[in-house]
């Protein structure tokens, strides 16, 4: 066979040898132009780039002289023979410096998506600047157009630093050379020519939202206006590899046309090309960790256990989960937690499922900082439970008992958010006294107290506040109630208390006296009393009877509220102005239950308020009563009043800060 091989030899006047690395094309076209033919005219001798046949038409060196050009060879052999896709076969593109440098069309030159030249950094040519003709593989010569332009003398653009890294690891592996040392933290391991090229058209072109139904049926993709779209966003991802190929499916699901809310629905084939296409295999291991890891962290419409692609453990990391788990976890309802996603207070979004149905998914890891932030309050159901009172006894008395109470985001028809430790510390009241399963004639339990006495609700509150501050001893805990029901009390001395309540015309006043006290108009004070921020009790049927506030009630009301005038006084600033800086800090003044406002601004203290004078505060509190005189107004209208009724004078000023 040998000897066949040998009479078949053509005689070749010039032979050169390859370049370590030229291109098998490029190669062909050389040796056909130097010996005035064409590279269809050396195929139909039967020269190709094997090694043993090249050196049989002595185009090699010995093996034993260049051993690295003979595994050079069979690489390229090889590659044109079971990677025959990587070969950019129609269209020719070079970089003019490279060609000025040596005239030899190197290898990478002639694969698909290899835009820029790495060592000089700008974009390749494809196009002759003189005709406007892209270049192909018909021209006479290698090194000129077929109109004779020199393509030497094209200009060079420079092209982005990560299309020219992309290059480089392009070329690298093409070669079989070492890759930079800056590859080792993006997804470039184990894949050869032909997975790299996959996987730039996958991310090129299936990861671009502006793509069509069908990105992969690129037309003239060896065109260089084709391809470097391509490249370009390819070479985005990778170079910022895993936060750019992260923020690719983040732009994806942002622009999904699809209202579906399953993987396949809205990515479609980038979805499905990762677990059925051409990158399923190990090598592109990388690239199915970094989408599962977007996937616990920012896909919104969660997953089930039916989706076999996804392992167990991957489906118990999302983020994103059913508003029934962030309910159940944070023991809201789901009017409240839909409450928390419209005013941002938790990232999660309602869809709507292809049978109409409503699907709210909430982000997991917010979950947590959330449950920290509410321990400390509990809802009114809770409330209820642990002090054992009923739930319309319970409404009656709450914003007496615990005055700082509030609506969820100060909202009116919201639920109820109650401090948790002003609930406990209540119920841990007694609780080393004994358990008494059998109460005697000379005991009471409070439970009995309210079911049987017929106590208001200032009453009530009265009596917790006496146990509480040790106005009244207890004398066990009865075994069949919990909560503060459960109190036992000496019933003749119950009734003694009972009976010496603040009910004197000393303890109380008019709306007009109150008026006075707070040294606001009537029509503020009627207000205050008509929504419930202060208490206030009819003293007849009689219109002309009018209304009674108790002191105890005052004193409650100054301690959860504060007018807008001092707050000004405080900051220095005109009342207006104050009214103005607290909305910017989101903190509004009181309204009635159909949103009408108070003549005078009147605002809830809560942490936020005391941060915001902690911030501005120019004087302290007691200052700024003392400059409006407010202290002392308040105690000589306060002495005037209980003189006038023939009360004595009480023993200190009742409207003295602690």
């Amino acid at each position: 066979m040998m000897n066949d091989l040998v009479m078949a030899t053509p005689d070749l006047l010039i032979r050169p040898y390859p370049a370590t690395t030229e291109g098998p094309t490029g190669y062909m076209f050389r040796l056909a132009e130097a010996n005035f033919m064409r590279p269809r005219d050396l195929i139909e001798m039967g020269i190709t780039l094997q090694p043993e046949v090249l050196s049989l038409h002595q185009l090699l060196p010995k093996e034993m002289l260049f051993p690295e050009l003979h595994v050079y060879m069979a690489r390229m052999h090889t590659l044109r023979s079971e990677q025959s896709a990587i070969w950019n076969q129609r269209y020719a593109r070079f970089c003019p410096l490279c060609l000025i440098a040596e005239p030899v069309w190197q290898a990478s030159w002639e694969v698909f998506f290899f835009d820029s030249c790495p060592h000089h950094g700008g974009w390749l040519v494809d196009q002759c600047s003189t005709c406007g003709e892209h270049l192909d593989w018909h021209r006479e010569s290698l090194i000129r157009c077929q109109c004779g332009s020199d393509l030497r003398e094209e200009k060079v653009e420079e092209a982005p630093w990560f299309v020219k890294r992309l290059s480089m690891v392009m070329e690298c592996i093409l070669l079989s050379k070492p890759l930079p040392d800056y590859s080792d933290a993006y997804p470039f391991a184990g894949l050869n020519p032909l997975q790299l090229q996959t996987l730039i058209r996958y991310l090129g072109a299936y990861l671009d939202p502006q793509a069509g139904p069908k990105p992969l049926k690129i037309r003239n993709s060896g065109l260089l206006e084709a391809s470097w779209p391509i490249t370009t966003l390819a070479a985005q991802i990778l170079f910022e590899w895993p936060s750019g190929f992260d923020q690719a499916f983040t732009n994806l699901l942002k622009g999904a046309k699809s209202e579906s809310t399953t993987l396949r629905g809205v990515f479609d084939q980038a979805y499905e090309y990762i677990y059925r296409g051409a990158i399923r295999g190990g090598a592109y291991l990388p690239v199915r960790e970094a989408f599962n890891v977007w996937l616990t962290e920012h896909w919104p419409n969660g997953a089930n256990h039916r989706n076999r692609r996804l392992a167990v453990s991957l489906l118990a990391d999302m983020q994103w989960v059913p508003a029934k788990a962030a309910q159940d976890q944070l023991g809201i309802s789901r009017a409240r937690l839909r409450f928390l996603i419209q005013h941002g207070e938790l990232e999660g979004q309602e869809l709507v499922t292809k049978a109409g149905r409503y699907r709210m998914m909430v982000r997991k890891d917010q979950l947590t900082q959330l449950e920290e932030r509410l321990a400390g309050e509990i809802t009114m159901t809770k409330a209820m439970e642990i002090l054992g009172l009923g739930k319309l006894r319970f409404r009656r008395i709450l914003k007496i008992l615990f005055p700082s109470a509030r609506r969820v985001n100060d909202q009116l028809f919201l639920p109820w958010n109650i401090p948790r430790q002003e609930v406990y510390s209540l119920i841990e009241i007694g609780e080393e006294l004994p358990l008494i399963s059998t109460i005697d004639e000379r005991q009471i339990a409070f439970t009995h107290v309210l079911k049987f006495w017929q106590w208001n609700a200032d009453e009530v509150v009265s009596v917790i506040e006496a146990v509480r501050d040790g106005g009244l001893q207890l004398q066990g805990n009865w075994i069949g109630a919990s909560g503060v029901v459960r109190w036992i009390f000496d019933r003749v001395e119950l009734q003694r208390w009972h009976q010496a309540l603040d009910k004197g015309r000393a303890n109380w006043v008019t709306i007009p006296e109150l008026a006075e006290l707070l040294g606001v108009k009537q029509q503020v004070a009627y207000w205050l009393t008509l929504n419930g921020y202060i208490p206030s009790i009819k003293l007849g049927s009689k219109k002309q009877l009018g209304s009674r506030v108790k002191k105890k009630d005052l004193d409650r009301f100054l301690r959860r509220y504060i007018f807008g005038t001092e707050i000004a006084d405080r900051i220095g600033r005109s009342p207006r102005k104050a009214m103005h800086m607290l909305a910017d800090t989101n903190i509004y003044p009181l309204r009635s239950q159909h949103g009408d406002p108070c003549r005078q601004t009147v605002y809830t203290r809560s942490e936020v308020l005391d941060r915001f004078l902690a911030r501005y505060s120019v004087i302290s509190e007691e200052d700024a009563l003392a400059i409006r005189g407010t202290t002392r107004r308040r105690e000589k209208a306060w002495q005037r009043i209980i003189y006038e009724n023939g009360t004595d004078q009480p023993d200190e000023s009742p409207f003295r800060l602690d």
